[in-house]
């Protein structure tokens, strides 16, 4: 199950000082959602969505969570979210899985559950909603987690081994460093103490009763909530609810639900945490505060200025990096929830290897001139644009609001009294709110947001003799001698002039033919070459969406430039185009919906893109700058290779890259065309080419083919005429692909990888790939096999075996440079148990191929399939999708009478006898990490 983490690194755990907070807001509650209380005490809130049509979300959120653990339950919560799936009065075992999964609805992407500091939040999400008696099922689900969980002894001794392997899966870097970090964050608070996961010693042995206990003393309806979104009548799942949650008793003399504060302190506390696998460095400075526990109009107004604050903020410090050699790679402001009642405002500094000071020193620098002389209208007015730009195109596609988004939204609403309201509610206040906010307003909120007290400094890095790590002096005096530098104004850059400067010429489409089998899409072909596909669609009421492509791809780059070719697109993308380098680009950009990324891979090269209605021409534009005028800066260049030359001194022989090094060789059999990075590489790379590569490959519109579908303006074709015709081409000059064999060598590629860590742990990661003709009843069997294999995996190794947090399951299908399918296997475990899972791993693969699968297993893959596909083909990235495969593979659509069809000819016999023609002398990759045998025992 997932663990929720605060941002930044922040999670939460010490009992410090307790208080009983009560969160409210006065901000109406939407009045679109049927909101109550039971007299229980548990709450409601229902809310008519159409997004997924015909589906619907069912979330239970518990005011709980590991805040409340006594000493002797520390990790309990977590815990005992797992058991929820193990057994409940009306569902046995795996019983609410096993009834959703034969209507569709996935264990892990629809049903799951999470559990953090303060909250405990579970999840049914894209239920069929067109069927009565699942509903029905589904809100006896979220009663029986209410308090009548079965917690057995044996189910509970089964999970021990699931959590212990969740808990070894998530002791990376990242955590470890958090721990040291928090131990300073949360000092004396119970927070420090509770980390969500827990003491594996007590997850081992607590007697069964403390985790009853746990439960029978927070698990209650006045902590609860049922949140119902979906295609549903309100009215009627309130009756529902009424009757299903009524009859749940509240406990007499309960436990009073506690808060529990993160302490004052004077100054800045400091903490310096370094790890062996630490990638790179970070300084943080969080400036923390109390959490608003009443949220109004005025507190929403006040986030406002200070988001604005914050995003103008940001973008001083890109345009610091883009212009200016400098002593970080990366610099950002923000706010973060540290704790339920400690907010926290933070500046943090990713500086290159050994230049912290310094960069530490530029962070402040830049932050201290806003400050001081604060921003200008101009910034302010470009934000504000912005702001508002994202809240009309959100009233314009608000029938394409998630139902999960919204539930989650109301999760917060009962937890935090996070104001809900409609978001024609939204548009209508963030416009008055907008016009409300004065510079003045702005440039006085900047000067508030750091504070002399309540200070955290945290500096994270890679634990290596050749770091060198400031002292907390040695900070603290660069932010004193900031304060008293002279300094400039900033100074604004213009960017008034048009993105196109160039007298367009255009070319008109000459031929216009019918796309078989998606009614409505017609294909053209301008005078230029350039192949236009436009698929008009209502699915959306103001979303456009695009890709391009043409063959050829980095196959056809020598092999000692591939290196330079892996720079190209972000080089441009780092530089700019036209007479707009990337940071005026973004402020030229400012306020429009509009988002647009070259790519070159393999064997092909393109475009993916987005827009509104209103800035397709923009899009167009940006399109058009990609082919004509790229930029290219070398001080970007200069960047990426510092950025480069970083990671590769912080990562190189860690444990990760050591694996996915290894994984990448075995492969593709070693191939020079597929390069690690390493010292090697950085030699190879080079500005010139990168430049002439990117110019070689995104070139010629004669020999690419435009997609686009979506809510397309009328004069969607003259645009393109314009803008698309108008790119260079020469309709000679076709290229392909060349196929560079880039696959694992024949038979079996293994290695055996033993490592110092600092967790004992093995990494096993399995790859078939067998080359056979291509056909859609395949795509269907190959899918089905990974996914029944994926199910007993989970049967065996996770569930009877207590061996993994989880055994991944992921089939490929492609068609370029030939037919091949693909299948990858990857777990973690522990060293001891890792032969014993691997030879499971492969004993149910030949089973698979001796004994055909269960029908009702096979129908329930089946089932989620068509669900999914109902759910995709009212997307206009689904048709999309269909229409670029088409275009590449040279394929016709499969139409949902054909989707059916064929899924519902293949049988159990079928899956069968696909599995014995591919795992039929398939070329097969193993790569097992795992750590020394250890004489003292881990420290845990």
């Amino acid at each position: 199950m997932k663990i929720f983490q605060s941002k930044c690194w922040l999670f939460v755990l010490f009992i410090g000082f307790k208080s009983v907070a009560q969160f409210s807001t006065t901000v109406p509650l939407s009045k679109e959602v049927v909101s109550g209380k039971l007299k229980n005490g548990m709450k409601y809130y229902v809310l008519h969505n159409e997004w997924p049509k015909d589906r619907v979300c069912f979330y239970f959120a518990q005011n709980v969570g590991a805040i409340l653990e006594n000493d002797d339950q520390n990790g309990l919560a977590h815990f005992l979210e797992h058991m929820a799936f193990n057994g409940t009065q009306n569902f046995e075992g795996k019983g609410i899985i096993d009834m959703l999964e034969k209507k569709g609805v996935s264990f892990g992407k629809d049903i799951n559950a999470y559990t953090a500091q303060d909250q405990t939040v579970y999840n049914l999400s894209n239920v069929p909603a067109n069927d009565s008696k699942l509903i029905d099922s589904c809100l006896l689900a979220l009663h029986d987690w209410s308090g009548f969980l079965s917690l057995k002894d044996a189910e509970i001794d089964a999970e021990r081994g699931v959590i212990r392997e969740e808990w070894r899966t998530r002791r990376n870097s990242d955590f470890r460093l958090r721990l040291e970090t928090d131990k300073v964050l949360y000092k004396d608070s119970k927070y420090a103490k509770r980390d969500v996961i827990g003491d594996l010693n007590l997850i081992n042995t607590f007697d069964y009763q403390v985790l009853r206990d746990y439960y029978k003393k927070w698990y209650r309806p006045d902590l609860q909530a049922v949140i119902v979104v979906g295609d549903i009548d309100p009215k009627e799942i309130e009756k529902k609810i009424i009757e299903t949650f009524s009859s749940i008793e509240m406990p007499k003399n309960a436990a009073e639900r506690y808060y529990v504060s993160v302490p004052n302190n004077k100054g800045i506390n400091y903490v310096l945490a370094k790890d062996k696998e630490a990638n790179e460095t970070n300084v943080v400075l969080y400036f923390k505060k109390e959490f608003d526990k009443v949220k109004s109009y005025e507190t929403i107004r006040r986030d406002l200025i200070n988001n604005l604050c914050t995003d103008m903020m940001n973008r001083r410090y890109q345009e610091f990096i883009q212009n200016n050699e400098t002593a970080v790679l990366g610099i950002g402001t923000g706010t973060s929830e540290v704790s339920r009642l400690t907010d926290s405002y933070y500046l943090y500094v990713t500086p290159k290897n050994n230049k912290t000071l310094e960069g530490f020193k530029e962070m402040m620098i830049e932050t201290e001139r806003a400050v001081r002389y604060g921003f200008t209208q101009k910034e302010l007015d470009r934000n504000k644009e912005a702001v508002l730009s994202s809240y009309e195109n959100m009233l314009q596609n608000k029938d394409k609001f998630e139902s999960d988004g919204l539930s989650e939204e109301l999760v917060n609403y009962f937890l935090k009294a996070v104001p809900f309201e409609s978001i024609e509610t939204q548009y209508e206040n963030i416009k008055t709110r907008l016009a409300s906010v004065t510079l003045a307003d702005i440039n006085q909120a900047v000067k508030k947001l750091q504070t002399t007290d309540n200070v955290v400094l945290m500096v994270t890095g890679p634990e290596k003799n050749e770091v060198v790590y400031p002292s907390k002096a040695d900070y603290e005096k660069i932010m004193a001698s900031v304060k008293k530098m002279a300094l400039d104004k900033y100074k604004e850059t213009d960017t008034d002039k048009p993105l196109i400067t160039a007298e367009l010429k255009g070319s008109k489409a000459e031929k216009e033919t019918p796309i078989e089998g998606i009614s409505g899409a017609k294909s053209y072909v301008l005078s230029n070459g350039a192949k236009i596909v436009l698929y008009p669609t209502t699915l959306a009421k103001d979303e456009v969406l695009f890709s391009g492509f043409s063959f050829g791809g980095s196959s056809l780059i020598k092999t000692e430039d591939i290196p330079s070719s892996q720079i190209a697109v972000s080089l441009v993308e780092s530089s700019g185009l036209g007479a707009f380098k990337s940071t005026d680009l973004k402020d030229k950009l400012n306020g429009k919906i509009v988002d647009l990324k070259p790519y070159i891979t393999e064997l092909t090269e393109g475009f993916r893109g987005s827009s509104n209605q209103k800035d397709f021409e923009t899009l167009l534009q940006l399109l058009y700058l990609y082919f004509e005028e790229p930029r290219f800066d070398k001080d970007s260049y200069t960047r990426m290779i510092t950025g480069f030359t970083n990671s590769l001194e912080n990562t190189l022989n860690t444990n990760p890259k050591v694996f996915q090094d290894t994984i990448s060789q075995l492969n593709y059999n070693h191939n020079k065309r597929v390069p690690l990075l390493n010292e090697e590489f950085l030699k190879r790379l080079s500005f010139e080419k990168a430049s002439e590569l990117y110019k070689q490959r995104i070139q010629n519109a004669g020999d690419f083919t435009f997609v686009f579908t979506g809510n397309l303006p009328e004069n969607a074709l003259a645009l393109i005429e314009k803008y698309i015709g108008s790119i260079s081409s020469d309709t000679n000059k076709k290229e392909n692909f060349v196929d560079n064999k880039l696959d694992p060598a024949p038979g079996v590629a293994k290695q055996l990888l033993v490592r110092e860590m600092n967790v004992p742990k093995a990494s096993v990661y399995v790859r078939f790939v067998k080359q056979f003709p291509y056909n859609y009843k395949n795509v269907f069997t190959s899918h089905i096999l990974a996914e029944l294999l994926s199910k007993k995996y989970l049967d065996l190794i996770r569930e009877e075996e207590g061996g993994s947090y989880g055994v991944h399951v992921q089939s490929g299908v492609s068609r370029l440079p030939s037919d091949e399918y693909t299948m990858t296997i990857n777990f973690d475990s522990d060293p001891e148990k890792e032969e014993k899972l691997t030879k499971i791993v492969y004993e149910q693969i030949d089973l698979i191929q001796k004994k055909a699968p269960k029908e009702e297993d096979v129908q329930s893959v089946k089932n989620t399939l068509l669900k999914a596909r109902a759910e995709k083909v009212m997307t206009n990235g689904f048709w999309l999708g269909s229409l670029n495969n088409m275009m590449v593979n040279n394929e016709t659509f499969k139409d949902d009478v054909i989707y059916k069809k064929t899924l519902s000819e293949i049988t159990p016999e079928d899956i069968k006898a696909f599995a014995k023609e591919f795992f039929a002398k398939p070329s097969t990759v193993e790569v097992i990490m795992k750590s020394k045998p250890q004489v003292v025992a881990p420290q845990y």
